[in-house]
């Protein structure tokens, strides 16, 4: 598990998992990927609002088989951490 994930898991707080969310997202540059593409006007988390947008739109474009592409790839890695983030919002909301 990466450093990313280990700080996720370990958030007490919402706001904890929509601070580190958003500075995962800043590692990726607009031009590796663009913020409509993640259902974002711009390459910023303010809510877990955006994380649920977020985490919708890439589990709608990241492929699910072997990545093709190092862009692929990308798509991928950022569904896993959006994904597991959703999840993570939802077990401290429960």
């Amino acid at each position: 598990m990466d450093c990313w994930h280990h700080e996720m898991e370990k958030a007490t707080s919402e706001a904890e998992i929509v601070k580190n969310a958003g500075d995962y997202l800043k590692l990726w540059a607009p031009r590796e990927i663009a913020p409509w593409r993640l259902g974002l006007s711009e390459m910023r988390i303010a809510d877990g609002g955006d994380i649920e947008r977020v985490n919708f739109h890439l589990s709608a474009a990241a492929p699910k088989s072997k990545p093709a592409s190092a862009s692929d790839s990308h798509l991928r890695e950022l569904a896993s951490y959006f994904s597991r983030a959703s999840t993570r919002i939802g077990e401290l909301r429960g």
